[in-house]
């Protein structure tokens, strides 16, 4: 997979896919004939009929600008010969790295697929418009990152490799550079792909796609209450190295907690709009997540209904 650092191009032979977010950084997207709209949620429809259009167009390249979600569309949609480009500008930049798809079904039901599209499609870093998000914006994306590299270094099933990524992940962060947040977000991709999430992410992605919701906001905001939970009974060192924090739970509670801050992330699930009711819903969906045989302990229901709780309550 080939990564630029440049100003985003758009050529007359290009299909462009954008969001909200794409033209909010680049105004002239909007006004260009030709551009796909893409909303939130991501559809499998709208990958087909993106792909009926490429079809018929046979573009030069495929140029997905926005959100993961458009990202994750055009890469579904992407079947050879044109070039696919992703521009990461907005919410859940690590999908331009994913080497999988999260599109919602006719019936509503939200399915991760593999993306073999990914592995040769280029991925375009651009430094001005990563510049000009709003702080609580870039926050938010710098939060989930963290959270991803955390819950690798806890899983049991990382390797030296994934170790490394995830190390590096929030190294990049501390960088503090726009371009970098980017960089930090496909680093934590690459290590969770191999590894499988943690607790936060696997209660946090049904709450998200029940609701609709992209799963940052919740996943940032379960961290803190997933290490407060862990308490002792997980090794600390190489998360606390890396956040800047002391090797102790309590302490890498409250530095997730100034983290989910400066993203103005609710302290609650009952603060964020989830009622309790379809917060223990998505339990079942959260214990067959890929990273639970991986945690530091076995959690069964009774236990994430215990976790849960709490952070829903405060």
């Amino acid at each position: 997979m080939p990564v630029t650092t440049a100003a985003l191009t758009v050529g007359a032979g290009d299909v462009v896919l954008a969001d909200a977010a794409a033209t909010s950084y680049f105004a002239d997207l909007a006004d260009r004939p030709g551009v796909v709209a893409s909303q939130y949620p991501p559809r499998r429809e709208a990958a087909e009929a993106l792909a009926a259009l490429v079809g018929r167009r046979r573009p030069e390249r495929v140029v997905a600008v926005g959100d993961g979600a458009t990202l994750d569309v055009a890469k579904h949609a992407h079947a050879g010969g044109a070039e696919l480009v992703l521009v990461p500008v907005g919410a859940e930049p690590w999908r331009a790295f994913a080497p999988f798809t999260s599109l919602y079904e006719p019936s509503g039901q939200r399915i991760s697929r593999p993306a073999p599209a990914v592995a040769a499609a280029r991925v375009v870093i651009d430094p001005a418009a990563l510049s000009a998000r709003a702080a609580p914006v870039r926050a938010l994306q710098r939060a989930d990152t963290a959270v991803h590299a955390v819950e690798v270094l806890l899983s049991r099933r990382a390797q030296e490799w994934d170790r490394a990524h995830a190390g590096a992940a929030l190294a990049a962060l501390r960088r503090d550079r726009p371009a970098d947040d980017v960089v930090a977000a496909g680093l934590a991709a690459t290590a969770f792909a191999a590894t499988g999430l943690g607790l936060a992410h696997a209660a946090a992605s049904p709450l998200g796609a029940a609701a609709l919701r992209t799963h940052d906001t919740v996943n940032v905001l379960l961290a803190p209450y997933v290490a407060e939970f862990w308490g002792d009974r997980a090794d600390w060192t190489a998360v606390a190295e890396g956040l800047g924090a002391a090797p102790a739970a309590a302490a890498v509670a409250e530095r997730l907690r100034g983290l989910a801050a400066a993203a103005r992330v609710p302290a609650t699930l009952g603060a964020a709009g989830f009622g309790w009711d379809s917060v223990t819903a998505a339990i079942p969906a959260a214990l067959r997540s890929s990273g639970m045989p991986w945690l530091p302990e076995p959690v069964d229901a009774a236990g994430l209904h215990a976790l849960l709780r709490r952070a829903w309550a405060g």
